[in-house]
């Protein structure tokens, strides 16, 4: 019997889920991957849901329904969905876990560990960096329960892969986890890289463009407000806004609202400036992904931002909701498209190996191996197979 890797997930994470699924199939061909996806346990069983909704009630207080994405989001951090999540994962596998070689989870929104098995956990965020930014949203520190299991399932975690540096040091200051037991290993982008014609008056066309789901997180109205700013001077200008349809509208701001993945090429290719003013963000992999389109990006000086975009090179920093100092970065690489070209080749430069999906599996199976002797066995003895290979082939005598 083949033996078998648990992946627990929920939803796509933006992708990375589908993206994390196929690197372990691809670094682990000879075990049968069982994907869990606990998103489909909270669409199958509307009494968790009413029950969840209850406790998020109880939790948060009603202020979490003022829109549909603050209640998605804190209905995830209850208590009692985590153990919700953790039992359906528990009672589904639980009685098979001597035929898994490891378990593999996405996020800290529940524990998809098993009896006896090396657990690892890839994330790009903890809840307490959450808690540590600038003005969180102050429902978000009345999580106890969810807190206390979060810190548990971290602590107890074989290994942790993480996105971005910020996460790193925030298990290992705020969780405290060993250092040995988490790795950045970063992530991979969502864009094909595709060759383009040279453009050189692509930086001249004053085109700004702004991708995201969440128009607030990603501080669209900060945006906004910076390009009403400089209307005046640039005329000319324009703003495109993928990802969501907020209500805004003005000279030059075309709304698009969500856009399939395999269009999105069309859009980079075509701006001159990518601009990304989040108040949070836990690694700002968009600002990546325009990188590899030459795009120069100006984005927020905040911990998800520092491995993705360097001040001065590859774009601009500015303050988190400074919508007077957007405005200026804007004005600059308006006024200066020679800049704004090196920058934007500086970027592609930077990221385009180092944000690499591929990398990221290969990082994440050595990871996998440190914590599980029979991964690990069978790392060694297929190492020793191809050694024997090709000391075999090397002494075999030539046919006259």
């Amino acid at each position: 019997m083949r033996r078998r890797i648990l992946f627990a997930k929920l939803g796509r994470f933006s992708y990375t889920n589908d993206e994390i699924e196929i690197q372990i199939r691809k670094n682990f061909p000879d075990h049968t991957i069982i994907p869990v996806d606990t998103k489909q346990y909270l669409a199958s069983k509307r009494w968790m849901m009413l029950r969840g909704l209850l406790s998020e009630f109880a939790t948060f207080g009603p202020g979490v329904f003022r829109n549909r994405g603050d209640a998605h989001a804190f209905l995830l951090r209850t208590g009692y969905m985590f153990q919700s999540l953790t039992q359906e994962i528990r009672e589904g596998y639980a009685s098979q876990a001597a035929e898994f070689d490891l378990t593999v989870q996405t996020q800290g929104l529940f524990n998809g560990s098993l009896p006896g098995v090396p657990a690892m956990i890839y994330t790009d965020y903890t809840y307490l960096n959450a808690l540590s930014v600038l003005n969180p949203d102050p429902h978000m520190f009345r999580a106890k329960s969810f807190m206390a299991l979060e810190a548990s399932l971290y602590q107890q975690a074989g290994a942790i892969a993480v996105s971005g540096s910020h996460v790193e040091r925030s298990l290992v200051d705020d969780y405290g986890c060993a250092p040995s037991q988490v790795k950045t290993v970063h992530i991979g982008t969502n864009v094909e890289i595709v060759p383009l014609a040279a453009d050189p008056d692509r930086y001249n066309r004053k085109h700004v463009l702004f991708v995201g789901v969440e128009w607030e997180r990603k501080g669209g109205p900060t945006l906004v407000d910076a390009f009403q700013r400089i209307a005046a001077s640039h005329p000319d200008a324009r703003l495109t806004i993928i990802g969501c349809s907020p209500n805004v509208s003005g000279p030059g701001i075309k709304l698009l609202g969500r856009v399939p993945r395999e269009n999105m090429v069309t859009h980079f290719a075509s701006a001159s400036v990518f601009c990304t003013p989040s108040l949070v963000e836990p690694l700002g992999i968009a600002a990546v992904e325009a990188s590899l389109y030459r795009l120069p990006v100006i984005a927020t000086r905040i911990d998800g931002f520092r491995e993705t975009v360097t001040d001065g090179e590859t774009g601009i920093l500015v303050p988190p909701g400074d919508a007077p100092a957007v405005a200026a970065a804007l004005d600059r690489l308006f006024r200066a498209p020679a800049e704004a070209a090196r920058m934007g080749q500086s970027g592609f430069d930077r990221n385009h190996r180092r944000f690499n999906w591929d990398e990221v599996g290969s990082r994440l199976r050595s990871m996998a191996e440190q914590i599980s002797p029979r991964l690990r066995a069978r790392a060694i003895s297929a190492t020793s197979a191809k050694e024997e290979s090709r000391v075999v082939l090397s002494s075999t005598p030539r046919t006259p």
